[in-house]
């Protein structure tokens, strides 16, 4: 399933929202006619949502690696004083 740089360049711009309304319409009507086109712009979306999903987890561990070491780590006990006295 080949997709030319020009239909990769759209459907990007379709998934963002980007193109004008024109632009948009005459698209669209690809996609009524054009099963591959369809199932290109599915496959974009799924890598954009793993793309966010990934991004997510990443984000998730370097939050669960900084609580880990301002509550574990002597060095911030201070710190972590600080904070349980806030909640307590």
């Amino acid at each position: 399933m080949m997709t030319s740089c020009t239909d990769t360049q759209q459907i990007e711009q379709y998934i963002k929202g980007q193109l004008s309304t024109g632009e948009r319409l005459l698209f669209e009507a690809r996609l009524l006619t054009s099963a591959t086109l369809r199932a290109n712009v599915r496959a974009q979306q799924r890598v954009y949502e793993l793309l966010r999903l990934y991004q997510r987890k990443q984000v998730l561990q370097q939050a669960e690696a900084v609580h880990r070491q301002l509550f574990t780590d002597p060095a911030h006990a201070d710190f972590q004083r600080s904070i349980h006295q806030l909640f307590h």
